[in-house]
Protein backbone atom coordinates (compact mmCIF):
# COMPACT_ATOMS: atom_id res chain seq x y z
CA UNK A 1 0.00 0.00 0.00
CA UNK A 2 1.77 2.89 -1.46
CA UNK A 3 0.55 6.95 -0.22
CA UNK A 4 -2.50 7.41 -2.75
CA UNK A 5 -1.27 9.91 -5.05
CA UNK A 6 2.31 9.50 -4.93
CA UNK A 7 3.48 8.47 -7.85
CA UNK A 8 1.15 11.18 -9.79
CA UNK A 9 2.83 13.67 -7.29
CA UNK A 10 6.42 12.98 -8.54
CA UNK A 11 4.98 13.00 -12.45
CA UNK A 12 3.10 15.73 -12.41
CA UNK A 13 3.32 19.79 -11.95
CA UNK A 14 -0.57 20.25 -10.47
CA UNK A 15 -0.45 24.24 -10.31
CA UNK A 16 -2.57 27.14 -9.71
CA UNK A 17 0.59 29.08 -10.21
CA UNK A 18 -0.33 29.98 -14.18
CA UNK A 19 -0.66 33.18 -12.33
CA UNK A 20 2.50 33.13 -10.29
CA UNK A 21 -0.14 32.21 -7.44
CA UNK A 22 1.65 28.74 -6.43
CA UNK A 23 2.98 25.76 -7.09
CA UNK A 24 1.39 22.07 -6.58
CA UNK A 25 2.07 18.47 -8.19
CA UNK A 26 -0.73 15.56 -7.34
CA UNK A 27 -1.08 12.53 -4.01
CA UNK A 28 -0.87 7.29 -3.34
CA UNK A 29 -2.13 5.04 -1.47
CA UNK A 30 -1.39 1.40 -3.28
CA UNK A 31 0.32 3.31 -5.46
CA UNK A 32 -2.18 3.61 -8.81
CA UNK A 33 0.74 3.89 -11.30
CA UNK A 34 1.61 1.42 -13.60
CA UNK A 35 5.38 0.65 -13.10
CA UNK A 36 8.12 1.14 -15.75
CA UNK A 37 8.40 -2.17 -16.16
CA UNK A 38 8.15 -2.87 -18.92
CA UNK A 39 9.13 0.57 -20.08
CA UNK A 40 6.08 2.74 -21.25
CA UNK A 41 5.23 4.84 -23.87
CA UNK A 42 6.26 8.47 -23.96
CA UNK A 43 3.73 11.07 -23.24
CA UNK A 44 1.91 11.79 -26.97
CA UNK A 45 1.16 15.78 -27.96
CA UNK A 46 3.11 17.43 -30.20
CA UNK A 47 6.77 19.04 -30.58
CA UNK A 48 6.84 22.47 -29.54
CA UNK A 49 7.31 25.18 -32.74
CA UNK A 50 11.13 27.20 -32.51
CA UNK A 51 9.46 30.09 -31.19
CA UNK A 52 8.31 27.89 -27.96
CA UNK A 53 11.16 26.27 -27.72
CA UNK A 54 13.29 29.09 -27.84
CA UNK A 55 11.14 30.63 -24.84
CA UNK A 56 11.07 27.11 -22.97
CA UNK A 57 15.03 26.61 -23.25
CA UNK A 58 16.20 29.27 -20.84
CA UNK A 59 14.26 27.61 -17.95
CA UNK A 60 16.59 24.66 -18.34
CA UNK A 61 19.24 26.99 -17.56
CA UNK A 62 17.80 28.57 -15.10
CA UNK A 63 16.74 25.14 -13.19
CA UNK A 64 20.79 24.44 -13.67
CA UNK A 65 22.36 27.95 -12.28
CA UNK A 66 19.38 27.89 -8.97
CA UNK A 67 20.04 23.95 -8.24
CA UNK A 68 23.98 23.94 -9.10
CA UNK A 69 23.30 20.75 -11.47
CA UNK A 70 24.02 20.69 -14.89
CA UNK A 71 22.30 18.42 -17.76
CA UNK A 72 23.88 15.64 -18.92
CA UNK A 73 21.46 15.74 -22.46
CA UNK A 74 18.67 17.66 -23.55
CA UNK A 75 15.17 17.32 -21.94
CA UNK A 76 12.62 16.42 -24.64
CA UNK A 77 10.02 18.90 -24.94
CA UNK A 78 6.06 17.55 -26.00
CA UNK A 79 3.50 20.35 -25.99
CA UNK A 80 -0.30 18.55 -25.14
CA UNK A 81 -3.78 20.27 -24.79
CA UNK A 82 -5.36 19.74 -21.51
CA UNK A 83 -7.48 16.69 -22.38
CA UNK A 84 -4.40 15.39 -23.80
CA UNK A 85 -2.97 15.84 -20.39
CA UNK A 86 -5.37 14.32 -18.18
CA UNK A 87 -6.07 11.38 -20.75
CA UNK A 88 -2.36 10.21 -20.29
CA UNK A 89 -2.84 10.26 -16.89
CA UNK A 90 -6.10 8.57 -17.03
CA UNK A 91 -3.41 6.06 -18.97
CA UNK A 92 -1.72 5.47 -16.58
CA UNK A 93 -4.02 4.82 -13.95
CA UNK A 94 -3.95 1.18 -12.63
CA UNK A 95 -8.15 0.60 -11.78
CA UNK A 96 -7.06 -2.72 -9.73
CA UNK A 97 -4.75 -0.79 -7.56
CA UNK A 98 -6.54 2.65 -7.51
CA UNK A 99 -9.77 0.55 -5.69
CA UNK A 100 -7.90 -1.27 -3.58
CA UNK A 101 -6.71 1.93 -2.27
CA UNK A 102 -10.44 3.15 -2.17
CA UNK A 103 -11.42 0.34 -0.11
CA UNK A 104 -8.32 0.80 2.45
CA UNK A 105 -9.28 4.82 3.18
CA UNK A 106 -12.50 3.71 3.29
CA UNK A 107 -12.35 1.45 5.87
CA UNK A 108 -10.87 4.08 8.44
CA UNK A 109 -13.21 7.02 7.61
CA UNK A 110 -10.63 8.67 5.46
CA UNK A 111 -12.84 9.00 2.28
CA UNK A 112 -16.36 8.78 1.61
CA UNK A 113 -17.26 5.48 0.96
CA UNK A 114 -19.32 6.84 -2.19
CA UNK A 115 -16.62 8.73 -3.56
CA UNK A 116 -15.33 8.23 -7.07
CA UNK A 117 -11.34 8.67 -6.47
CA UNK A 118 -10.10 8.07 -10.14
CA UNK A 119 -12.93 10.65 -11.50
CA UNK A 120 -11.52 12.85 -8.49
CA UNK A 121 -8.02 12.98 -9.08
CA UNK A 122 -8.75 13.66 -12.85
CA UNK A 123 -10.82 16.93 -11.97
CA UNK A 124 -8.38 17.85 -9.39
CA UNK A 125 -5.58 17.54 -12.16
CA UNK A 126 -7.78 18.88 -14.89
CA UNK A 127 -8.02 21.74 -13.01
CA UNK A 128 -4.22 22.20 -11.92
CA UNK A 129 -1.72 20.94 -14.65
CA UNK A 130 0.36 23.73 -15.80
CA UNK A 131 3.04 20.57 -16.92
CA UNK A 132 5.16 17.87 -15.46
CA UNK A 133 7.91 15.85 -16.03
CA UNK A 134 7.30 11.97 -17.03
CA UNK A 135 10.29 9.97 -15.62
CA UNK A 136 9.60 7.21 -17.00
CA UNK A 137 10.44 8.56 -20.74
CA UNK A 138 12.97 11.33 -19.44
CA UNK A 139 10.41 13.87 -21.23
CA UNK A 140 8.92 17.31 -20.26
CA UNK A 141 5.16 17.88 -20.82
CA UNK A 142 3.58 21.77 -21.28
CA UNK A 143 0.77 22.69 -21.75
CA UNK A 144 -0.25 24.38 -24.70
CA UNK A 145 -1.30 27.47 -23.47
CA UNK A 146 1.60 28.05 -21.31
CA UNK A 147 3.78 27.27 -24.51
CA UNK A 148 2.04 29.66 -25.94
CA UNK A 149 2.15 32.11 -22.97
CA UNK A 150 6.00 31.79 -22.91
CA UNK A 151 6.47 32.35 -27.05
CA UNK A 152 4.32 35.14 -26.67
CA UNK A 153 6.39 36.84 -24.12
CA UNK A 154 9.75 36.03 -25.93
CA UNK A 155 8.22 37.24 -29.61
CA UNK A 156 7.64 40.62 -27.50
CA UNK A 157 10.98 41.00 -26.62
CA UNK A 158 9.53 40.18 -22.80
CA UNK A 159 11.64 37.55 -20.66
CA UNK A 160 10.12 34.57 -20.44
CA UNK A 161 11.25 33.82 -17.07
CA UNK A 162 8.92 36.97 -15.67
CA UNK A 163 5.97 34.74 -17.20
CA UNK A 164 4.06 33.23 -14.39
CA UNK A 165 4.08 29.67 -15.39
CA UNK A 166 8.11 30.16 -15.98
CA UNK A 167 8.45 29.13 -12.13
CA UNK A 168 6.37 26.43 -12.22
CA UNK A 169 8.28 24.62 -15.33
CA UNK A 170 11.60 25.71 -13.66
CA UNK A 171 10.21 23.38 -10.80
CA UNK A 172 9.93 20.70 -13.29
CA UNK A 173 13.29 21.03 -14.87
CA UNK A 174 14.82 20.69 -11.43
CA UNK A 175 12.65 16.96 -11.54
CA UNK A 176 14.58 16.49 -14.88
CA UNK A 177 18.05 16.96 -13.50
CA UNK A 178 16.90 14.60 -10.21
CA UNK A 179 16.38 12.38 -12.75
CA UNK A 180 19.69 13.06 -15.08
CA UNK A 181 21.98 13.24 -11.76
CA UNK A 182 20.76 11.99 -8.83
CA UNK A 183 18.49 8.74 -9.98
CA UNK A 184 15.63 9.73 -9.55
CA UNK A 185 14.29 6.96 -12.20
CA UNK A 186 16.30 4.18 -10.56
CA UNK A 187 14.01 5.04 -7.08
CA UNK A 188 10.68 6.48 -8.51
CA UNK A 189 8.95 3.25 -8.04
CA UNK A 190 11.16 1.39 -5.27
CA UNK A 191 13.46 2.49 -2.32
CA UNK A 192 16.62 1.79 -2.87
CA UNK A 193 17.81 -2.56 -3.06
CA UNK A 194 14.28 -2.41 -4.59
CA UNK A 195 12.04 -2.56 -1.66
CA UNK A 196 8.34 -1.58 -2.02
CA UNK A 197 7.96 1.41 -0.14
CA UNK A 198 5.70 1.82 3.07
CA UNK A 199 3.18 4.81 2.56
CA UNK A 200 4.74 6.86 5.03
CA UNK A 201 8.37 6.04 3.60
CA UNK A 202 6.17 6.75 0.26
CA UNK A 203 5.41 10.68 1.46
CA UNK A 204 8.99 10.94 2.79
CA UNK A 205 10.75 10.09 -0.04
CA UNK A 206 8.02 12.97 -2.63
CA UNK A 207 8.45 15.25 0.18
CA UNK A 208 12.15 15.12 -0.73
CA UNK A 209 11.78 15.11 -4.30
CA UNK A 210 9.42 18.13 -4.05
CA UNK A 211 10.84 19.73 -1.71
CA UNK A 212 13.91 19.77 -3.57
CA UNK A 213 12.55 21.30 -6.57
CA UNK A 214 10.29 24.19 -4.58
CA UNK A 215 13.60 25.02 -2.51
CA UNK A 216 15.39 25.31 -5.76
CA UNK A 217 12.26 27.60 -7.34
CA UNK A 218 12.79 30.15 -4.06
CA UNK A 219 16.07 30.46 -4.57
CA UNK A 220 15.59 31.46 -8.07
CA UNK A 221 12.83 34.02 -6.70
CA UNK A 222 15.49 35.09 -4.40
CA UNK A 223 17.83 35.34 -7.15
CA UNK A 224 15.68 37.29 -9.07
CA UNK A 225 15.60 39.71 -6.60
CA UNK A 226 18.98 39.97 -5.63
CA UNK A 227 19.11 37.96 -2.71
CA UNK A 228 21.00 34.18 -2.03
CA UNK A 229 18.95 31.57 -0.97
CA UNK A 230 21.22 31.07 1.91
CA UNK A 231 19.80 34.04 3.48
CA UNK A 232 16.69 32.49 3.68
CA UNK A 233 17.69 28.94 4.93
CA UNK A 234 19.67 29.94 7.53
CA UNK A 235 16.54 31.44 8.97
CA UNK A 236 13.46 28.83 8.54
CA UNK A 237 11.13 31.52 10.31
CA UNK A 238 11.63 33.72 7.49
CA UNK A 239 11.11 30.87 4.95
CA UNK A 240 7.76 29.71 7.32
CA UNK A 241 6.95 33.71 6.73
CA UNK A 242 7.23 34.40 3.02
CA UNK A 243 5.48 31.06 1.86
CA UNK A 244 2.66 29.00 3.42
CA UNK A 245 0.85 25.54 2.20
CA UNK A 246 -2.35 27.50 1.26
CA UNK A 247 -0.35 30.28 -0.64
CA UNK A 248 1.05 27.28 -1.95
CA UNK A 249 -2.07 25.74 -2.87
CA UNK A 250 -3.98 28.44 -4.82
CA UNK A 251 -7.88 28.74 -5.28
CA UNK A 252 -8.53 25.52 -7.17
CA UNK A 253 -12.00 24.62 -6.33
CA UNK A 254 -11.43 21.08 -6.68
CA UNK A 255 -8.45 21.14 -4.82
CA UNK A 256 -10.32 22.62 -2.19
CA UNK A 257 -12.91 20.29 -2.46
CA UNK A 258 -10.78 17.10 -2.16
CA UNK A 259 -11.02 14.82 1.13
CA UNK A 260 -7.76 15.91 3.85
CA UNK A 261 -5.98 12.60 2.96
CA UNK A 262 -5.29 13.86 -0.45
CA UNK A 263 -5.23 17.78 0.26
CA UNK A 264 -2.64 17.54 3.48
CA UNK A 265 -0.05 15.09 2.23
CA UNK A 266 0.05 16.89 -1.36
CA UNK A 267 0.63 20.47 0.36
CA UNK A 268 2.93 18.61 2.82
CA UNK A 269 5.48 17.51 0.05
CA UNK A 270 5.56 20.82 -0.99
CA UNK A 271 5.81 22.90 1.82
CA UNK A 272 7.12 20.47 5.04
CA UNK A 273 9.12 19.34 2.03
CA UNK A 274 10.27 22.58 1.46
CA UNK A 275 11.06 23.06 5.33
CA UNK A 276 13.30 19.96 5.11
CA UNK A 277 15.91 20.61 2.26
CA UNK A 278 16.27 23.60 3.85
CA UNK A 279 17.16 22.59 7.10
CA UNK A 280 19.82 20.37 4.84
CA UNK A 281 20.64 23.44 2.81
CA UNK A 282 21.16 25.22 6.03
CA UNK A 283 23.98 22.66 6.88
CA UNK A 284 25.83 22.81 3.31
CA UNK A 285 23.99 24.14 0.49
CA UNK A 286 22.47 21.76 -2.32
CA UNK A 287 25.32 19.51 -1.88
CA UNK A 288 23.68 18.16 1.43
CA UNK A 289 20.64 17.76 -0.33
CA UNK A 290 22.23 15.88 -3.18
CA UNK A 291 23.42 13.61 -0.17
CA UNK A 292 19.92 13.07 1.15
CA UNK A 293 19.27 11.35 -2.35
CA UNK A 294 21.56 8.63 -1.91
CA UNK A 295 20.12 8.29 1.81
CA UNK A 296 16.29 9.65 1.67
CA UNK A 297 13.90 10.03 4.56
CA UNK A 298 12.26 6.73 5.91
CA UNK A 299 9.42 8.66 7.91
CA UNK A 300 7.28 11.78 7.58
CA UNK A 301 8.54 12.31 11.14
CA UNK A 302 11.87 12.88 9.75
CA UNK A 303 10.64 15.42 7.10
CA UNK A 304 8.40 17.58 9.91
CA UNK A 305 10.99 17.18 12.31
CA UNK A 306 14.43 17.54 10.65
CA UNK A 307 16.57 17.21 13.94
CA UNK A 308 15.21 13.39 13.41
CA UNK A 309 16.63 12.99 10.00
CA UNK A 310 20.02 14.41 11.39
CA UNK A 311 19.99 12.11 14.16
CA UNK A 312 18.95 8.74 11.82
CA UNK A 313 16.04 8.01 14.47
CA UNK A 314 13.65 5.59 12.32
CA UNK A 315 10.23 4.10 13.27
CA UNK A 316 9.72 1.59 15.59
CA UNK A 317 8.94 -1.80 13.30
CA UNK A 318 5.51 -2.62 13.98
CA UNK A 319 4.10 -6.58 13.63
CA UNK A 320 0.62 -7.37 14.13
CA UNK A 321 -0.01 -11.18 14.66
CA UNK A 322 -2.61 -13.54 13.27
CA UNK A 323 -6.42 -12.16 14.76
CA UNK A 324 -8.15 -16.04 14.77
CA UNK A 325 -10.72 -13.90 16.36
CA UNK A 326 -11.66 -12.28 12.90
CA UNK A 327 -10.24 -15.76 10.78
CA UNK A 328 -13.17 -17.01 12.84
CA UNK A 329 -15.73 -14.81 11.68
CA UNK A 330 -14.59 -14.86 7.25
CA UNK A 331 -12.88 -11.82 7.75
CA UNK A 332 -9.75 -11.76 5.00
CA UNK A 333 -6.91 -8.95 5.63
CA UNK A 334 -7.45 -6.69 2.51
CA UNK A 335 -4.00 -5.28 2.94
CA UNK A 336 -1.76 -3.14 6.10
CA UNK A 337 0.65 -0.42 5.52
CA UNK A 338 2.39 2.20 8.40
CA UNK A 339 0.89 5.82 7.99
CA UNK A 340 3.51 7.61 9.57
CA UNK A 341 2.87 10.97 11.68
CA UNK A 342 1.81 12.78 8.61
CA UNK A 343 -1.53 10.19 7.60
CA UNK A 344 -1.99 9.63 11.26
CA UNK A 345 -2.51 13.57 12.25
CA UNK A 346 -4.94 13.28 9.16
CA UNK A 347 -6.99 10.89 11.02
CA UNK A 348 -6.48 12.30 13.93
CA UNK A 349 -8.06 15.37 12.82
CA UNK A 350 -11.24 14.10 11.29
CA UNK A 351 -14.67 16.27 12.52
CA UNK A 352 -12.44 18.80 13.61
CA UNK A 353 -11.98 22.32 11.36
CA UNK A 354 -8.21 21.14 9.99
CA UNK A 355 -6.86 19.05 7.75
CA UNK A 356 -3.98 17.95 10.41
CA UNK A 357 -3.48 17.29 14.09
CA UNK A 358 -0.44 18.10 13.70
CA UNK A 359 0.27 18.75 17.76
CA UNK A 360 -1.43 15.00 18.41
CA UNK A 361 0.75 13.54 15.81
CA UNK A 362 4.15 14.92 17.16
CA UNK A 363 5.35 12.08 18.80
CA UNK A 364 4.76 9.45 16.73
CA UNK A 365 7.30 6.27 17.32
CA UNK A 366 5.77 3.58 14.72
CA UNK A 367 2.61 2.10 13.79
CA UNK A 368 0.72 -0.60 11.43
CA UNK A 369 -2.71 -0.51 10.24
CA UNK A 370 -4.30 -3.70 9.05
CA UNK A 371 -7.66 -3.77 7.08
CA UNK A 372 -9.72 -6.95 7.14
CA UNK A 373 -12.61 -7.37 4.47
CA UNK A 374 -15.35 -10.52 4.87
CA UNK A 375 -17.44 -11.67 2.18
CA UNK A 376 -19.46 -9.66 2.44
CA UNK A 377 -17.33 -6.71 1.91
CA UNK A 378 -17.39 -5.36 5.32
CA UNK A 379 -14.65 -4.16 6.85
CA UNK A 380 -12.61 -3.99 10.17
CA UNK A 381 -9.53 -2.10 10.57
CA UNK A 382 -6.79 -2.86 13.53
CA UNK A 383 -4.38 -0.34 13.79
CA UNK A 384 -1.76 -0.26 16.32
CA UNK A 385 0.82 2.76 17.04
CA UNK A 386 3.72 3.38 19.68
CA UNK A 387 4.31 6.89 20.87
CA UNK A 388 7.81 8.45 22.42
CA UNK A 389 6.42 8.63 25.85
CA UNK A 390 3.39 7.71 28.30
CA UNK A 391 2.51 11.65 27.61
CA UNK A 392 2.51 11.56 24.02
CA UNK A 393 0.57 8.58 23.59
CA UNK A 394 -2.06 10.04 25.92
CA UNK A 395 -2.38 13.86 24.00
CA UNK A 396 -3.06 11.30 20.48
CA UNK A 397 -5.61 9.02 22.59
CA UNK A 398 -7.47 12.20 23.87
CA UNK A 399 -7.46 13.06 20.00
CA UNK A 400 -8.41 9.63 18.66
CA UNK A 401 -11.29 9.44 21.42
CA UNK A 402 -12.58 12.80 20.14
CA UNK A 403 -12.28 10.93 16.46
CA UNK A 404 -14.27 8.32 17.90
CA UNK A 405 -17.30 10.17 18.61
CA UNK A 406 -17.47 11.22 15.13
CA UNK A 407 -16.95 8.01 13.26
CA UNK A 408 -19.14 4.62 14.06
CA UNK A 409 -17.85 1.76 15.88
CA UNK A 410 -14.47 2.78 16.89
CA UNK A 411 -12.94 1.34 20.03
CA UNK A 412 -9.43 2.96 21.80
CA UNK A 413 -7.04 1.19 24.16
CA UNK A 414 -4.28 2.28 25.71
CA UNK A 415 -1.07 0.54 27.96
CA UNK A 416 1.31 2.88 28.21
CA UNK A 417 2.98 5.11 25.35
CA UNK A 418 1.05 2.25 23.08
CA UNK A 419 -2.11 3.07 21.54
CA UNK A 420 -4.82 0.73 19.99
CA UNK A 421 -7.31 2.12 17.39
CA UNK A 422 -9.90 -0.42 16.19
CA UNK A 423 -12.72 0.19 13.41
CA UNK A 424 -15.66 -1.90 12.26
CA UNK A 425 -14.55 -4.55 14.97
CA UNK A 426 -17.03 -7.18 16.19
CA UNK A 427 -17.95 -7.08 19.84
CA UNK A 428 -17.34 -10.38 19.76
CA UNK A 429 -13.60 -9.87 18.18
CA UNK A 430 -12.56 -6.95 20.60
CA UNK A 431 -11.53 -8.32 23.72
CA UNK A 432 -9.66 -11.13 21.95
CA UNK A 433 -7.96 -8.55 19.73
CA UNK A 434 -7.14 -5.89 22.88
CA UNK A 435 -5.31 -9.14 24.44
CA UNK A 436 -3.10 -9.24 21.53
CA UNK A 437 -2.39 -5.43 22.23
CA UNK A 438 -1.92 -5.89 25.80
CA UNK A 439 1.10 -8.14 24.95
CA UNK A 440 2.37 -6.69 21.92
CA UNK A 441 2.38 -3.14 24.12
CA UNK A 442 4.80 -4.71 26.34
CA UNK A 443 7.91 -1.89 26.33
CA UNK A 444 9.95 -2.16 22.99
CA UNK A 445 13.45 -3.84 22.97
CA UNK A 446 15.88 -1.24 22.21
CA UNK A 447 17.57 -2.72 19.38
CA UNK A 448 17.71 -0.87 15.93
CA UNK A 449 14.37 -1.20 13.66
CA UNK A 450 13.58 -0.81 10.10
CA UNK A 451 10.68 -0.47 8.64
Amino acid sequence: MRALTFSLSLSLSLSSCAHGEGVIIVPDHHDPIVPADPPLPPPGGRSPTDDEARAIRPLMRAAERVRGLRFAREVPIRVQTPDEIVSFVRSRLDERELEHARVFYVAIGLLPADLDVRQMLLDVMGEQIVGFYDPDSGTMVVRDDVARELRALESAGRDPMNGGSAIVLVHEFVHALQDQQLQLGAHYHYAPGHRERSGDEANAFAALIEGDATLAMMGWLAESSGHHLSQLTSDPQRLRDLVSPESMAGGGPELAGAPPIVRAPLLSRYFDGMLFCAALHARGGFRIVDAAHRDPPTTTEQVLHPDRYFAHEDGVAITIPALPELDALGYVAHDEDTLGELELSVWLALGSSHDRDAEAGTGWGGDRLRVYRDTNGATTSVWWTRWDDEAEAIEAEAAATRVASTLANVHVHRVGSALEILIGAPDSAVAGIDAAFDAFAQPPSTSSTDK
